[in-house]
C-alpha cells in the first residue's frame, strides 16, 4: 500500500499537521475500531484551527471552484498556515492540476504562498 508506505518511510522527514476539519471528519467514523485506528497516527500531529482568515479565503475558492466546503477549508488552513505541502488522495477536487492552478492564482492574489497539493506518491522523501 502507498499510503502505508509514505506513512512509515517519509513522513518522519516533514512537521506534520492536521486541520480541525479532518481530525473532525476521522471522529465521524461511525465504526470505533477503525475510528480509532486513524486517529491515532494523526493524534500526535499539530492541530490549525478554521481562523475567519480561513473562513474567508475558503469561500474565494469556493467562488471560482466546483468543491465541496470541507476541501475548501482544507486547503484553507493548510494556506493560511503556511503549509508547503496539502498531502491528499482526493483527485477529483484537490490533486488536480486545474484545481490547483486556479487555488494558487487565488492564493497569489491575496497575498499568500502557493501550496503545492500532491498525493502521498507523489511525495519526495
Amino acid at each position: 500500500m502507498v499510503t502505508q508506505r509514505v506513512w512509515h518511510q517519509k513522513l518522519s522527514n516533514y512537521h506534520l499537521v492536521i486541520s480541525n476539519i479532518t481530525f473532525k471528519e476521522l471522529g465521524a467514523t461511525k465504526n470505533r475500531k477503525r475510528r480509532k485506528k486513524l486517529i491515532a497516527p494523526v493524534d500526535r500531529f499539530d492541530k490549525r484551527m478554521l481562523t475567519p482568515a480561513g473562513t474567508a479565503l475558503a469561500y474565494e475558492y469556493l467562488k471560482d471552484l466546483k468543491i465541496p466546503k470541507n476541501d475548501a477549508f482544507h486547503i484553507a488552513i493548510a494556506t493560511i498556515n503556511a503549509c508547503e505541502i496539502l498531502l491528499s488522495w482526493n483527485f477529483t477536487h484537490l490533486v488536480n492540476d486545474s484545481n490547483k492552478q486556479r487555488i494558487n492564482d487565488i492564493n497569489l492574489s491575496k497575498s499568500y504562498k502557493k501550496i503545492n497539493i500532491i498525493s502521498p506518491n507523489q511525495l519526495g522523501g
